[in-house]
């Protein structure tokens, strides 16, 4: 297996290490056999200092490896929020365009949440008074957790977008809202 040194500091969490390597030189953009870069690696981990390091002398925010995975992306999956924070930054400041697929979104509500609104709720069909619907990322509502099935409600308006944002909450996380709920719930 192909070890290059910077990559073997950054994996190691060895910011002295990593300082030296670029200071003498060293490829910022060398690839294990995985195509990671020291980035990927340090992104990984979570090494705030290694990645400022990193970053400052060039490194390439974008570059991914053979999982098609940026540093982003690969702080993002470990939960490493202030990490992927600054990442999402340097990609960003890149004008590079990402081009992650936006995901559908939706979150359940009892149906009763929506009985007490001036946003002209009115269900398509008859629901039980403890049914769970759907309330999606348009706005519309579903008996089902995929969006356009068993639609109950979709004369959107901006009063029902402004009740659903205000009253119910609702509002479609981001990736880094997503990890940082993650962190704070994962057993240490």
């Amino acid at each position: 297996m192909n070890k290059p040194q910077l990559i073997e500091a950054a994996k190691t969490d060895d910011l002295n290490r990593v300082h030296a390597l670029i200071e003498g030189s060293d490829d910022l953009e060398q690839k294990d056999d995985y195509g990671w870069t020291a980035l990927n690696w340090a992104a990984g981990r979570g090494d705030l200092a290694i990645v400022l390091l990193l970053l400052k002398a060039g490194a390439n925010a974008v570059n991914s490896g053979r999982d098609l995975r940026t540093p982003y992306q690969i702080a993002l999956a470990a939960a490493q929020v202030e990490v992927a924070t600054l990442l999402q930054q340097a990609e960003q400041n890149s004008g590079i365009m990402s081009k992650r697929p936006v995901l559908p979104y939706c979150k359940a509500y009892p149906v009763k949440a929506f009985d007490h609104n001036p946003a002209g709720w009115l269900a398509r069909q008859a629901l039980a008074a403890d049914a769970v619907v759907y309330l999606h990322q348009d706005f519309s509502v579903t008996a089902s957790m995929w969006y356009g099935e068993d639609v109950v409600f979709d004369r959107v308006s901006e009063d029902w977008r402004n009740y659903c944002r205000d009253r119910l909450g609702f509002h479609v996380p981001t990736d880094l809202e997503l990890a940082a709920d993650y962190r704070q719930r994962r057993p240490e």
